[in-house]
């Protein structure tokens, strides 16, 4: 615990912070659009079928949202897990009298605990925003039931392990060749495999959930070898 809090002394996550912002404004500008479909003559018919609920409009924006912050996430853990045990970083961090594992759980922890707050406040939290606005201006023509909100409580809470899962993965990827560029093309690669599921979230919920168990726990197990790695590191 005491090393978490050093991480989090130490990790200035502002430029971040300003992105995940930048990603939420995106999303809620999105979500107006995707509500405004139905009401465009000319748009496709299935399109405005699909973004005339709530539940529809949730689904694709979260898909996005799945992708927008798995990148941040790689891009966040190149920043500081990969590039710290790089060059003089790695020198500056061995000197430490602290278990080489242990600072890398910590780096883990921090960049996931700031990753899944984001995403989750993105999610459930514009969620909740749009409800709010589009009761006065009335663009989805849907009736919410109490259902609905425990409903993308649940969806975020699975996108948000989905997410870490792909950004664990993609860091160790981004590992072996300490690569920041490796590392966000495969953060890319991971999350566009599972757009589709992940937008069919409330027909698929099942496989979504399997493949963020499965997403986390293989992320969890290659930041294990990333931190059995560092222990053998030699500078």
């Amino acid at each position: 615990m005491n090393i978490l809090k050093l991480e989090l002394k130490k990790t200035n996550i502002k430029p971040y912070f300003l992105s995940a912002i930048a990603v939420f404004v995106c999303i809620m500008g999105l979500t107006y659009i995707l509500a405004w479909v139905p009401h465009l003559d000319s748009g496709d018919k299935n399109a405005a079928i699909l973004f005339s609920t709530y539940r529809g409009i949730a689904a694709i924006c979260n898909a996005i949202a799945l992708m927008s912050f798995s990148i941040l996430a790689s891009a966040m853990g190149y920043r500081y897990l990969t590039k710290e045990y790089c060059g003089v970083g790695a020198i500056l961090l061995f000197s430490y009298p602290i278990n080489r594992k242990s600072v890398v759980w910590a780096k883990a922890a921090v960049i996931l605990l700031f990753i899944s707050t984001t995403m989750f406040l993105t999610e459930y939290g514009g969620f909740l925003i749009f409800i709010g606005t589009d009761s006065v201006l009335q663009m989805v023509n849907d009736t919410l039931v109490p259902g609905d909100f425990m409903l993308a409580f649940r969806n975020a809470l699975v996108l948000v392990c989905l997410a870490d899962g792909i950004a664990l993965c993609a860091i160790r990827i981004g590992f072996i060749k300490k690569s920041n560029s490796v590392t966000i093309i495969s953060a890319v690669i991971l999350s566009m495999l599972l757009i589709n599921p992940v937008a069919a979230i409330n027909e698929q919920f099942l496989p979504v959930l399997f493949l963020a168990a499965a997403a986390l726990i293989g992320g969890i197990l290659l930041t294990l070898n990333v931190s059995h790695k560092v222990k053998r590191m030699e500078i």
